[in-house]
Order: structure tokens, then sequence, then C-alpha cells
């Protein structure tokens, strides 16, 4: 019977993760178990075996990398909006958003990898130095978790304006290379707003971008 309930747990879990999130868990989870029984097999001492996981456990938090890091970020089914402090990653298939810091204190550390306290200090960060930036962890925030404002929302109205959009950066939000058609455009744009619509969980920041980028290759591309 308890085998039975944590199953059935488990499914549950399953069923309300982030599958973005999961995949990095998992991804994590396989290294830190492949060091625990490296460090036993060489040495028989379960107590080593230990060590070395908690070793690269250690390394993943502090460094922000984990396996299979770079495919996540720009394979099919993915586009990203780059910012001189912050690479976001928008997951097309799952609706994930995930991301890695530039700059600053946190330099190099992945975003899921932030604990709370963390968080606000990261916002403080890109609101005095990365104005486009802290709206897009302010996405990220709406996204991962809903009631983070706790009044600090309004504080970052002012950081300045936000630079033009670039014709580079309108092909990385939409998941698309130059040359692409009229017609890959409106396919990539509908499928994204599918996902990051404020409706659909998304945030209206998000969705400003995803229809900048589509206005501005429509306006620059042939039919």
């Amino acid at each position: 019977m308890v085998g039975l309930g944590a199953g059935l747990y488990l499914l549950g879990y399953l069923a309300r993760a982030d599958m973005g999130k999961l995949a990095v868990y998992l991804r994590k989870g396989s290294v830190v178990l492949a060091a625990f029984v490296a460090g036993f097999v060489l040495t028989r001492n379960i107590g080593v075996g230990m060590l070395a996981g908690m070793a690269v456990w250690s390394f993943m938090q502090r460094t922000g990398w984990f396996p299979g890091k770079g495919k996540i970020g720009r394979g099919a089914g993915a586009s990203g909006v780059r910012t001189p402090w912050l690479d976001m990653t928008l997951d097309h298939q799952t609706g994930a958003i995930s991301g890695r810091l530039l700059k600053g204190r946190f330099e190099g550390k992945a975003l899921d990898d932030l604990s709370e306290a963390e968080r606000g200090e990261v916002l403080a960060e890109l609101r005095a130095n990365d104005a486009q930036g802290a709206k897009l962890f302010e996405a990220w925030l709406d996204r991962v978790s809903p009631d983070w404002t706790a009044g600090a929302r309004g504080s970052g109205a002012n950081a300045g304006p936000s630079r033009a959009m670039t014709l580079d950066e309108a092909y990385l939000i939409l998941g698309l290379k130059p040359g692409a058609r009229r017609d890959d455009v409106l396919t990539a744009h509908r499928n994204l707003m599918k996902r990051f619509h404020p409706d659909q969980g998304g945030s209206n920041y998000l969705a400003s971008q995803i229809n900048a980028a589509k206005d501005l290759l429509l306006e620059n591309i042939g039919v």
C-alpha cells in the first residue's frame, strides 16, 4: 500500500511538474549518481562516493552548468532572448522559460538555481544595470512564482528605456534563421503566442517581445 501511494503521488507530481525544470533536475541527478558510483567503485568506500556526489552537485550549483545545458537553450523548438546581463530560453513545446546570468554577483548561475533571497538581489541588479533584462526576469518570475511581487513590481517601472530590437534578436526570439519567409514568421509567432500569451500563463512583456519580433521581420523580409 505504501508503494502504491508513493506511485500515485509521483504520478500526480509529474502531471503538475514543469517538464523543462524536471529535465534539468534529472540531468543534474544523473551526474551526481554517476559521481557517487565512480567514487564508490574506485574506493569501495560509500563515504567517498557520497563526497564525490556532493562535490559535483556543489560545482553545478556554483557555476550554473549541467549536462546538456548548451542543447536546451537553442535546440529545435526553442528560441531565446539575450540582453547584456541575461540569456533566456523559451521552450516552444513545454512553455518553460529558463536562463542564466551573464554578469553580476551570480554570473554564470542558472535562474532555476537561485534561492528566494538571491532572486531579489538579481532583480535589483538588473533594474540598476539592464532594464530589458529586468523585464525578462520579471516575466520568468511570473511564470515560476506568480506571487513573487509583494509590492516589488512597481519599483522597476522607471529603470530606463529598452533599446531597439535588432533583426538578429527578432530571428532569435522567434527561433528562426535569416532567410525565413513570411509564412515561417507567422507560423513561429502563432506557435509562440499559444505558449506565452498572458492568457496562457505568459506575461505581457514576453508577448510584446514576440509581437515586436514578428512585426520587425515582416517589415524587413520579402514574401
